[in-house]
């Protein structure tokens, strides 16, 4: 079976690697396609994507392609438009940062949509639906994704997260459904399908971790339920049979904390979540210093920062000069965890803490595989990196994270941890229904290759194009020609801000010159290279005439020559007869 595996970039790799290599050494062939450039990546994951190549030469790397021309800006705003109006619906109305994420993806006039009173909404939200729908259906076949697909001729399409703020993956999913190849997306993390965009062309699977996840995908994308597969987190399978790759006093002489005190893991979040978390830590680590409980008292504390934050990484280490007391920042710029070397370090942070603290990131999940036990404060400062994420709510499940509305409470909490170290039936439980809810003892890794392999046996048949596509393209043509037209105010993905007069006449200027090239440039030009060709077609038929009769000149006079000469002796014989 050939895959062709759509991805953002090659970061998820972590994700997927070794789901790969149980699919090359089953035999499969998988083309492996990444949007962003390879140079742009940290030099760890550039190190993993090489490595896995050359141990698996089923595997090959290739860049995605994308749409491109007159129509790409229009898909684009259609989408993120869809994106960014499902945080419209009152289940993520907390999600207010992810909603501002959203907004910034819209074009500015079209964000007030939003901000409709409720009776509004309901009239006109599902009038810009169906609009949308009409408009994505009419939007012609992205000819370079085409081809590359009809190239590579795959069994089967995978992408993930698919659910980005960018038009890239739903081309791959639309074509492939176009062309009757089935296609499935993997969702890659825990707050994909509450915190992004939405599946806006839904894939033949949708892969998730759990059920949970499941019902996310039901109610929130309206995935039918019959198309998602539930085969557990295949990511944390490495951290579940793993052995300490050095002893505790080792590993604490390397980082720079006293072997002899037990030491606090704190691990930071991604800038996203908490971009301002160094001020959390400075206060935490304040008042853990200044007023701890009795066995709390000169406690270790090892920060490790977000992998994809080195600019917070530095900001970190900073902040912690003022506090060179049993304090240690490791590993100093970061680093995602996908090389052996850098896997033994963060396995061995979470193995040998007593501990982990943090304001709402998945290392919590990998702690809960190795049994240490996990705290927060519900603080004010980082309210909406708790409850303003709406994936937070899944570490509540069950009790397994400890939360605290109170500095005092959450250092007695851990407090109590440290001298009753061990794990309750209820975090054991949590680790069994989130991250392998098929069964504790079954990676999952080989269910999500199951899986892949019977999307390869699915046969879906082609999706032709609805009656009227060609009209609604012909009705929808100006509306993309606007878009073109304003495109050059985006500032990669992302809207400029200006004030509403400026942008207006902006618009118009741009309007104005894009309607002047591609209804007056363009058409002039193609006249003139029309005429041209058949200035050029014109002269070469009547050079090749002028050649065929000059070279034809010669034997013609020679023959009215012999002619004229006949003509002229006939009569003369003649008369010398009679």
């Amino acid at each position: 079976m050939k895959i062709l595996f759509v991805m953002r970039n090659l970061l998820y790799l972590r994700n997927y690697g070794s789901t790969l290599r149980l699919l090359a050494e089953q035999g499969h062939e998988i083309v492996l396609t990444y949007e962003s450039e390879r140079n742009l990546l940290p030099p760890e994951v550039a190190e993993a994507a090489e490595t896995l190549v050359r141990e698996q030469p089923r595997i090959r790397l290739a860049r995605a392609v994308a749409r491109s021309g007159f129509w790409a800006p229009l898909a684009a705003q259609v989408r993120v438009l869809m994106d960014f109006l499902r945080y419209c619906d009152p289940r993520l109305e907390t999600a207010r940062r992810c909603a501002a994420r959203a907004e910034s993806f819209v074009f500015p006039p079209l964000r007030p949509l939003a901000r409709l009173s409720e009776a509004r909404r309901r009239r006109v939200l599902p009038r810009i639906q169906r609009l949308a729908a009409s408009i994505e259906e009419a939007l012609p076949d992205a000819a370079a994704i085409r081809a590359q697909i009809e190239q590579e001729r795959p069994d089967c399409l995978l992408v993930t997260p698919l659910l980005d703020f960018g038009p890239t993956q739903v081309e791959y999913v639309k074509l492939a459904r176009r062309l009757g190849i089935p296609s499935a997306l993997l969702v890659a993390s825990w707050d994909n399908l509450t915190n992004k965009g939405l599946i806006q062309i839904c894939p033949d699977r949708v892969v998730v971790w759990n059920h949970h996840q499941a019902a996310e995908a039901a109610e929130l994308h309206g995935v039918p339920p019959e198309r998602i597969v539930v085969t557990g987190a295949q990511l944390f399978d490495q951290w579940f049979d793993r052995e300490p790759s050095r002893d505790r006093g080792t590993f604490c002489r390397q980082v720079g904390l006293d072997p002899a005190r037990p030491f606090l893991l704190y691990t930071c979040s991604s800038i996203f979540i908490s971009r301002y978390e160094a001020q959390f830590l400075e206060r935490w680590l304040t008042r853990l210093r200044d007023d701890p409980p009795p066995a709390l008292a000169g406690i270790g504390v090892l920060v490790r920062p977000h992998p994809g934050s080195s600019k917070f990484a530095a900001q970190v280490a900073e902040l912690l000069e003022r506090f060179p007391e049993q304090t240690a920042l490791f590993p100093r710029e970061g680093g995602y965890p996908v090389t052996p070397a850098a896997q033994d370090d963060y396995y061995d942070s979470l193995h040998h803490s007593a501990g982990l603290i943090g304001i709402n990131t998945s290392a919590m999940l990998e702690a809960a595989i190795l049994g240490r036990r996990c705290f927060t404060i519900l603080d004010p400062e980082v309210a909406e990196s708790q409850g303003g994420m709406l994936h937070f709510a899944h570490l509540l499940r069950g009790g397994f994270l400890k939360t605290a509305d109170s500095f005092e409470q959450h250092f007695a909490q851990i407090a109590e941890a440290v001298e009753h170290p061990g794990q309750s039936e209820a975090e054991r439980a949590f680790v069994a229904d989130f991250l392998r809810p098929n069964g504790l003892e079954r990676p999952a890794a080989p269910q999500l290759a199951r899986a892949i392999e019977a999307l390869g046996a699915l046969r879906p048949a082609p999706a032709a194009p609805a009656p009227g596509t060609a009209l609604r393209r012909l009705l929808y043509a100006p509306l993309a020609l606007y878009f073109l037209s304003v495109e050059d105010l985006r500032l990669r993905k992302r809207w400029a801000e200006t004030s509403l007069l400026k942008l207006r006449i902006t618009q118009a200027a741009m309007l104005l010159a894009r309607a002047e090239k591609y209804l007056l440039r363009r058409p002039l030009r193609s006249a003139g290279n029309h005429l041209r060709r058949a200035g050029k077609r014109s002269g070469k038929w009547l050079e090749r005439r002028v050649l065929r009769r000059l070279r034809a000149l010669p034997a013609r006079v020679t023959g009215r020559t012999a002619a004229k000469q006949a003509s002229a002796d006939s009569p003369h014989e003649e008369r010398v007869g009679k």
